[in-house]
Protein backbone atom coordinates (compact mmCIF):
# COMPACT_ATOMS: atom_id res chain seq x y z
CA UNK A 1 0.00 0.00 0.00
CA UNK A 2 2.75 2.44 0.98
CA UNK A 3 4.62 1.67 -2.26
CA UNK A 4 1.48 2.39 -4.30
CA UNK A 5 1.04 5.72 -2.51
CA UNK A 6 4.65 6.60 -3.37
CA UNK A 7 4.06 5.66 -7.02
CA UNK A 8 0.92 7.80 -7.15
CA UNK A 9 2.85 10.73 -5.70
CA UNK A 10 5.72 10.15 -8.14
CA UNK A 11 3.45 10.08 -11.21
CA UNK A 12 1.57 13.16 -10.08
CA UNK A 13 4.80 15.15 -9.73
CA UNK A 14 6.79 13.48 -12.52
CA UNK A 15 4.45 12.21 -15.26
CA UNK A 16 5.87 10.04 -18.03
CA UNK A 17 6.57 11.34 -21.51
CA UNK A 18 5.03 9.38 -24.37
CA UNK A 19 7.73 8.00 -26.66
CA UNK A 20 5.47 8.39 -29.69
CA UNK A 21 3.78 11.81 -29.43
CA UNK A 22 5.96 13.41 -26.75
CA UNK A 23 3.07 14.41 -24.50
CA UNK A 24 3.14 13.84 -20.75
CA UNK A 25 0.75 11.27 -19.28
CA UNK A 26 0.11 9.24 -16.14
CA UNK A 27 0.93 5.53 -16.65
CA UNK A 28 -1.57 2.84 -15.79
CA UNK A 29 -0.45 1.85 -12.28
CA UNK A 30 -2.34 -1.43 -12.49
CA UNK A 31 0.15 -2.64 -15.08
CA UNK A 32 3.62 -1.40 -14.02
CA UNK A 33 6.60 -2.13 -16.25
CA UNK A 34 7.69 -5.76 -16.09
CA UNK A 35 4.64 -6.90 -14.06
CA UNK A 36 2.39 -8.06 -16.89
CA UNK A 37 1.11 -11.58 -16.08
CA UNK A 38 2.95 -14.02 -18.30
CA UNK A 39 -0.15 -15.98 -19.29
CA UNK A 40 -1.38 -12.81 -20.98
CA UNK A 41 1.91 -12.54 -22.89
CA UNK A 42 1.45 -15.96 -24.45
CA UNK A 43 -2.26 -16.19 -25.13
CA UNK A 44 -3.69 -12.71 -25.77
CA UNK A 45 -3.94 -11.11 -29.24
CA UNK A 46 -0.80 -9.25 -30.35
CA UNK A 47 -2.47 -5.82 -30.15
CA UNK A 48 -3.57 -6.53 -26.56
CA UNK A 49 -0.07 -7.64 -25.61
CA UNK A 50 1.41 -4.51 -27.19
CA UNK A 51 -0.93 -2.31 -25.17
CA UNK A 52 -0.09 -4.09 -21.93
CA UNK A 53 3.69 -4.19 -22.23
CA UNK A 54 3.97 -0.65 -23.61
CA UNK A 55 1.59 1.01 -21.12
CA UNK A 56 4.45 2.57 -19.09
CA UNK A 57 5.98 4.16 -22.20
CA UNK A 58 3.05 5.31 -24.34
CA UNK A 59 0.01 7.43 -23.65
CA UNK A 60 -3.29 5.51 -23.98
CA UNK A 61 -4.07 7.17 -27.31
CA UNK A 62 -0.75 6.25 -28.97
CA UNK A 63 -0.78 2.74 -27.52
CA UNK A 64 -4.06 2.12 -29.35
CA UNK A 65 -2.51 3.11 -32.70
CA UNK A 66 -0.38 -0.04 -32.95
CA UNK A 67 -0.94 -1.83 -36.27
CA UNK A 68 -0.53 -5.61 -35.94
CA UNK A 69 0.12 -7.93 -38.85
CA UNK A 70 -3.18 -9.69 -39.50
CA UNK A 71 -4.65 -12.23 -41.87
CA UNK A 72 -4.85 -12.70 -44.71
CA UNK A 73 -1.11 -12.65 -45.40
CA UNK A 74 1.37 -14.63 -47.48
CA UNK A 75 2.23 -17.93 -45.82
CA UNK A 76 5.86 -17.54 -46.94
CA UNK A 77 6.95 -13.88 -46.83
CA UNK A 78 4.28 -12.72 -44.35
CA UNK A 79 3.21 -9.70 -46.41
CA UNK A 80 -0.41 -8.75 -45.79
CA UNK A 81 -2.83 -8.78 -48.69
CA UNK A 82 -4.84 -5.64 -49.47
CA UNK A 83 -8.11 -7.55 -49.20
CA UNK A 84 -9.17 -8.12 -45.59
CA UNK A 85 -11.15 -11.24 -46.44
CA UNK A 86 -10.02 -14.73 -47.33
CA UNK A 87 -7.53 -17.23 -45.94
CA UNK A 88 -3.73 -16.95 -45.71
CA UNK A 89 -2.03 -18.18 -48.88
CA UNK A 90 1.19 -17.84 -50.80
CA UNK A 91 1.53 -14.62 -52.78
CA UNK A 92 2.34 -14.48 -56.49
CA UNK A 93 5.83 -13.10 -55.88
CA UNK A 94 6.78 -16.02 -53.62
CA UNK A 95 5.34 -18.52 -56.11
CA UNK A 96 7.40 -17.07 -58.96
CA UNK A 97 10.55 -16.21 -57.03
CA UNK A 98 11.50 -18.79 -54.44
CA UNK A 99 13.01 -17.21 -51.36
CA UNK A 100 15.69 -18.84 -49.21
CA UNK A 101 13.67 -17.97 -46.11
CA UNK A 102 11.24 -20.74 -45.22
CA UNK A 103 8.87 -18.41 -43.36
CA UNK A 104 8.91 -14.71 -42.43
CA UNK A 105 6.73 -13.29 -39.67
CA UNK A 106 6.47 -9.97 -37.79
CA UNK A 107 4.49 -8.65 -34.83
CA UNK A 108 3.36 -5.40 -36.45
CA UNK A 109 3.70 -2.84 -39.21
CA UNK A 110 6.66 -0.46 -39.05
CA UNK A 111 4.70 2.68 -38.27
CA UNK A 112 3.20 4.64 -35.39
CA UNK A 113 4.12 3.71 -31.81
CA UNK A 114 5.97 0.51 -32.76
CA UNK A 115 8.31 2.44 -35.05
CA UNK A 116 8.80 5.14 -32.39
CA UNK A 117 9.79 2.57 -29.79
CA UNK A 118 12.17 0.72 -32.09
CA UNK A 119 13.84 4.04 -32.94
CA UNK A 120 14.04 4.95 -29.25
CA UNK A 121 15.75 1.64 -28.49
CA UNK A 122 18.21 1.73 -31.39
CA UNK A 123 19.08 5.40 -31.73
CA UNK A 124 18.21 7.04 -28.40
CA UNK A 125 19.75 4.42 -26.12
CA UNK A 126 16.41 3.58 -24.45
CA UNK A 127 17.66 0.09 -23.60
CA UNK A 128 14.90 -0.43 -21.03
CA UNK A 129 12.55 -0.92 -24.00
CA UNK A 130 14.29 -4.16 -24.96
CA UNK A 131 12.40 -6.13 -22.31
CA UNK A 132 8.81 -5.17 -23.26
CA UNK A 133 9.60 -5.31 -26.97
CA UNK A 134 11.29 -8.67 -26.45
CA UNK A 135 8.13 -9.96 -24.77
CA UNK A 136 6.06 -8.71 -27.69
CA UNK A 137 8.42 -10.55 -30.04
CA UNK A 138 8.24 -13.73 -27.96
CA UNK A 139 4.45 -13.68 -28.03
CA UNK A 140 4.67 -13.41 -31.83
CA UNK A 141 7.04 -16.36 -31.85
CA UNK A 142 4.53 -18.42 -29.87
CA UNK A 143 1.74 -17.31 -32.20
CA UNK A 144 3.39 -18.03 -35.53
CA UNK A 145 5.82 -20.88 -34.93
CA UNK A 146 5.55 -24.46 -33.81
CA UNK A 147 8.28 -24.38 -31.19
CA UNK A 148 9.04 -28.05 -31.66
CA UNK A 149 10.31 -27.30 -35.18
CA UNK A 150 12.88 -24.64 -34.22
CA UNK A 151 16.32 -25.96 -33.25
CA UNK A 152 18.47 -22.86 -33.28
CA UNK A 153 17.86 -19.13 -32.77
CA UNK A 154 20.29 -16.53 -34.09
CA UNK A 155 20.07 -12.71 -33.97
CA UNK A 156 21.15 -10.83 -37.09
CA UNK A 157 24.64 -9.57 -36.15
CA UNK A 158 26.15 -6.09 -36.30
CA UNK A 159 29.67 -5.44 -37.52
CA UNK A 160 32.09 -4.95 -34.63
CA UNK A 161 32.60 -1.28 -35.54
CA UNK A 162 28.87 -0.51 -35.36
CA UNK A 163 28.51 -2.59 -32.21
CA UNK A 164 31.20 -0.54 -30.51
CA UNK A 165 29.59 2.72 -31.64
CA UNK A 166 26.03 1.78 -30.59
CA UNK A 167 27.09 -0.23 -27.55
CA UNK A 168 24.63 -3.07 -28.12
CA UNK A 169 22.94 -5.19 -30.76
CA UNK A 170 19.19 -4.60 -30.50
CA UNK A 171 18.43 -8.04 -31.96
CA UNK A 172 20.44 -9.67 -29.17
CA UNK A 173 18.76 -7.57 -26.49
CA UNK A 174 15.31 -8.54 -27.76
CA UNK A 175 15.96 -12.22 -26.98
CA UNK A 176 17.91 -11.77 -23.72
CA UNK A 177 14.86 -12.71 -21.63
CA UNK A 178 13.69 -15.53 -23.91
CA UNK A 179 15.30 -18.39 -21.90
CA UNK A 180 13.27 -17.24 -18.88
CA UNK A 181 10.09 -16.84 -20.95
CA UNK A 182 10.58 -20.29 -22.45
CA UNK A 183 10.75 -21.81 -18.98
CA UNK A 184 7.75 -19.82 -17.76
CA UNK A 185 5.69 -20.97 -20.72
CA UNK A 186 6.57 -24.61 -19.97
CA UNK A 187 7.31 -25.27 -23.63
CA UNK A 188 10.05 -27.72 -22.66
CA UNK A 189 7.35 -30.13 -21.52
CA UNK A 190 6.05 -30.42 -25.05
CA UNK A 191 9.26 -31.70 -26.61
CA UNK A 192 12.46 -33.51 -25.82
CA UNK A 193 14.58 -31.01 -23.88
CA UNK A 194 17.79 -32.63 -25.18
CA UNK A 195 17.06 -31.26 -28.64
CA UNK A 196 15.29 -28.10 -27.63
CA UNK A 197 16.14 -24.92 -29.50
CA UNK A 198 19.42 -23.27 -28.66
CA UNK A 199 19.87 -19.49 -28.57
CA UNK A 200 23.30 -18.49 -29.89
CA UNK A 201 24.36 -14.85 -30.24
CA UNK A 202 27.88 -15.52 -31.58
CA UNK A 203 27.80 -18.14 -34.30
CA UNK A 204 26.59 -15.83 -37.07
CA UNK A 205 28.91 -12.84 -37.60
CA UNK A 206 29.06 -9.84 -39.89
CA UNK A 207 32.58 -10.15 -41.25
CA UNK A 208 32.48 -7.09 -43.49
CA UNK A 209 31.47 -3.55 -42.61
CA UNK A 210 28.47 -2.42 -44.64
CA UNK A 211 26.68 0.85 -45.19
CA UNK A 212 23.47 1.54 -43.34
CA UNK A 213 20.57 0.03 -45.30
CA UNK A 214 18.44 3.10 -44.54
CA UNK A 215 17.75 5.07 -47.71
CA UNK A 216 19.06 2.38 -50.09
CA UNK A 217 16.88 0.83 -52.78
CA UNK A 218 16.23 -2.90 -53.01
CA UNK A 219 19.07 -3.69 -55.42
CA UNK A 220 21.54 -1.49 -53.53
CA UNK A 221 20.58 -3.25 -50.30
CA UNK A 222 21.32 -6.64 -51.84
CA UNK A 223 24.66 -5.43 -53.15
CA UNK A 224 25.51 -3.80 -49.82
CA UNK A 225 25.20 -7.02 -47.77
CA UNK A 226 26.51 -9.49 -50.37
CA UNK A 227 29.07 -11.75 -48.71
CA UNK A 228 28.87 -9.80 -45.44
CA UNK A 229 28.07 -12.74 -43.14
CA UNK A 230 29.81 -15.89 -41.97
CA UNK A 231 29.20 -18.84 -39.64
CA UNK A 232 31.97 -19.49 -37.12
CA UNK A 233 31.00 -23.09 -36.25
CA UNK A 234 29.11 -24.90 -39.00
CA UNK A 235 28.74 -28.08 -36.93
CA UNK A 236 26.30 -26.30 -34.60
CA UNK A 237 23.81 -25.53 -37.35
CA UNK A 238 24.27 -28.56 -39.56
CA UNK A 239 20.84 -30.02 -40.29
CA UNK A 240 19.17 -27.51 -37.94
CA UNK A 241 15.99 -25.51 -38.45
CA UNK A 242 17.14 -21.97 -37.75
CA UNK A 243 15.16 -18.90 -36.70
CA UNK A 244 16.70 -15.49 -37.45
CA UNK A 245 15.76 -12.59 -35.18
CA UNK A 246 15.85 -8.92 -36.19
CA UNK A 247 14.05 -5.70 -35.33
CA UNK A 248 12.70 -4.66 -38.76
CA UNK A 249 12.06 -6.47 -42.04
CA UNK A 250 12.21 -4.04 -44.96
CA UNK A 251 13.14 -5.51 -48.36
CA UNK A 252 14.47 -8.72 -46.85
CA UNK A 253 17.97 -8.28 -48.32
CA UNK A 254 19.77 -8.74 -45.00
CA UNK A 255 17.75 -11.79 -43.98
CA UNK A 256 18.11 -13.34 -47.46
CA UNK A 257 21.89 -12.95 -47.29
CA UNK A 258 21.97 -14.42 -43.77
CA UNK A 259 19.79 -17.32 -44.96
CA UNK A 260 22.07 -17.93 -47.94
CA UNK A 261 25.09 -18.06 -45.60
CA UNK A 262 23.35 -20.36 -43.11
CA UNK A 263 22.02 -22.79 -45.71
CA UNK A 264 25.43 -22.91 -47.41
CA UNK A 265 26.83 -23.76 -43.97
CA UNK A 266 24.47 -26.71 -43.54
CA UNK A 267 21.24 -25.33 -42.05
CA UNK A 268 18.16 -27.33 -43.03
CA UNK A 269 15.78 -24.35 -43.09
CA UNK A 270 15.94 -20.66 -42.14
CA UNK A 271 12.91 -18.72 -40.94
CA UNK A 272 12.67 -15.10 -39.81
CA UNK A 273 10.92 -13.26 -36.99
CA UNK A 274 11.00 -9.48 -36.54
CA UNK A 275 9.24 -6.90 -34.44
CA UNK A 276 8.05 -5.01 -37.50
CA UNK A 277 7.82 -5.15 -41.25
CA UNK A 278 7.87 -2.09 -43.47
CA UNK A 279 5.02 -3.08 -45.79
Amino acid sequence: MFRRILQTFKYSIFPSKCLACGLFFHPNQDRPAGKTPFDRIVHDPIETIFYRVMTPFLCPSCAQEFSPVHSPFCTTCGRMFKSKSGADHQCGSCIQNKTLCHRIRAAGIYCGPLKSNIHALKYKNKVHLARPLGRLLFSSFMKYYDISTIDYILPVPLHISRLKKRGFNQAVMLINEWPVLINLSNVNRKINTDRFMHIDCKNLVRKRKTLSQTGLGKEKRKENVKGAFAVTDKSKISGKQVLLIDDVHTTGSTCDECADTLIASGAKTVSVLTLARAD
